[in-house]
């Protein structure tokens, strides 16, 4: 492995801890509607893990550290350039402090959904990636991995922490799934996207990915 990059990758981390707070607590990630989750990665796939193995990795302040490289079996790429058609690993931080993602799941069981970023030529993961079993997404959100997204990611999905709230631009949705609830995996964000409104317009507002046609419907369902 390259350690210039993973040097980079964990030092960018750790200064993220230190600017939030204790670096040895805990890692703490915002609320990411599944929309802004594909638009801000750089590679979205379905896929199985198969695998998973510790590496060590000498840089060049402080102490050695460990990698752990997730093995995928990839069956679906949604985002990705062209020569990540076929992501065989995953990487992450062994360290829980540095958001180290723990797979809690079995090997070679479901189908995932793994929204991760490129750090060079590889994959990278975290706590705070959007990885989510298959079976559990909704119609419209596979609608949305699968083609609508893509439309929305000049749009920004703004979360509603506490009243009030507001949006500051037209390109904005305002997400309140949590407010009164704490439960961000509701109506929004299992069913609606936001997305641009005309051609010109500049306009963002959350349009509904549910209703659809037998045929749209039959389309959806051949490409995943």
């Amino acid at each position: 492995m390259d350690t210039s990059k993973v040097c980079g990758f964990l030092t960018a981390s750790f200064l993220l801890l230190v600017l939030l707070g204790d670096p040895t607590a805990a890692c703490s990630c915002a609320h990411r509607h599944p929309q802004s989750a594909y638009c801000y990665a750089d590679v979205v796939i379905r896929g199985k893990f198969v695998g998973v193995s510790k590496q060590q990795v000498n840089i060049s302040i402080g102490e050695p550290v460990w990698w752990m490289r997730h093995e995928i079996k990839t069956t679906k790429v949604y985002k990705g350039p062209e020569e990540m058609q076929d992501v065989r690993f995953l990487h992450t931080p062994a360290m829980e402090s540095l958001c180290g993602y723990e797979h809690k799941g079995p090997l070679k069981g479901e189908e995932y959904v793994i929204a991760g970023m490129l750090e060079g030529d590889r994959a990278m993961i975290t706590a705070c990636s959007f990885i989510e079993p298959w079976s559990q997404l909704s119609f419209a959100q596979k609608r949305g991995l699968s083609s609508d997204y893509s439309k929305g990611c000049n749009c920004t999905v703004v979360p509603c922490n506490s009243m009030p709230c507001s949006i500051t631009s037209d390109n904005q949705c305002l997400w309140t799934d949590g407010i009164m609830s704490r439960i961000w995996d509701g109506f929004q964000a299992k069913r609606l996207a936001c997305l641009p409104r005309g051609e010109s317009t500049g306009l963002c507002t959350w349009q509904s990915l549910s209703t659809q046609g037998p045929g749209s419907l039959r389309k959806i369902l051949l490409r995943q």
